[in-house]
């Protein structure tokens, strides 16, 4: 039997993943295609492209008379722009039925993808890679050009508008959002972002050129992020990874955890609204 998910539903943790994730969207809004709500009560992004995505963060209702009316609302406004969102509903949104209502609609609900967790204080040895592999913080506007054109071959997906996002942001280590390249000599092989927000600080966007995989280097990157976040006195840090890169971060002592929150995924053909 496979073991549980480390359940760290009723923690402070849901509320700051939430939060670090808001921050992470937050840093595209006003680029072209890119839609967002920003709200006390609600937080939304809707993108013409693949990234940043399409997702529904934050719903913080509480008249309970009017809930099904702003359910039907926001699926409304995002369908100008959209067919299909995900929404994830954390913990602490409001309603606390919030999903079973939207499992009434046909939403419904699950984990929403690979959540994971390590305990920082617990040493985990450096990966082992070739001797000309350094790395390097982006530090101005030509460093970042070219981490976003070893990210767009990385991911093979476009992703120039991000540079526009990432320089207007800022650099340095005073930023919340930072991001490094792995060179091999003076190639870049491997990408990662470190967003210190919302009370906890994870990685984001890893990815090695396809040329460079399985030789340690984005282990390497990850390791190296990890002990930055623990120099900036965090004991703990989560990520939320894909199918293909769960091994190489349980590898460096992650598990499973559940956080208690649940993505519904709306498509409009299916939906009233």
């Amino acid at each position: 039997m496979p073991n549980q998910p480390l359940d760290l539903s009723h923690t402070e943790k849901p509320q700051q993943v939430q939060a670090n994730m808001i921050a992470y969207m937050q840093i595209f809004a006003g680029l072209p295609g890119v839609h967002m709500h920003d709200t006390d009560d609600s937080f939304w992004i809707v993108s013409k492209d693949e990234c940043p995505g399409n997702i529904i963060l934050k719903t913080r209702w509480t008249n309970p008379g009017s809930i099904e009316q702003q359910i039907d609302d926001l699926l409304a406004q995002i369908g100008q722009y959209l067919d299909t969102i995900d929404w994830f509903v954390f913990p602490g949104d409001l309603p606390e039925d919030l999903g079973q209502r939207l499992e009434k609609r046909g939403m419904l609900g699950g984990p929403g993808g690979n959540w994971l967790w390590t305990d920082l204080t617990k040493h985990i040895d450096a990966p082992p890679v070739d001797g000309d592999f350094r790395i390097e913080l982006i530090k101005d506007d030509a460093m970042m050009a070219e981490w976003v054109q070893a990210t767009t071959q990385g991911f093979g997906m476009d992703l120039r508008y991000v540079y526009d996002a990432y320089a207007r942001h800022g650099y340095g280590p005073d930023a919340f959002s930072l991001h490094y390249t792995g060179y091999l000599g003076d190639i870049p092989v491997t990408t990662g972002t470190l967003l210190d927000a919302g009370g906890c600080a994870t990685i984001y966007d890893v990815s090695t050129l396809p040329d460079y995989r399985k030789q340690g280097f984005g282990s390497a990157l990850m390791h190296y992020m990890m002990r930055v976040i623990s120099d900036r006195g965090y004991q703990d840090t989560w990520i939320w990874s894909s199918d293909m890169a769960k091994s190489m971060y349980q590898s460096l002592g992650y598990v499973d955890v559940d956080f208690g929150l649940r993505e519904h995924s709306w498509r409009k053909a299916a939906s009233n609204g």
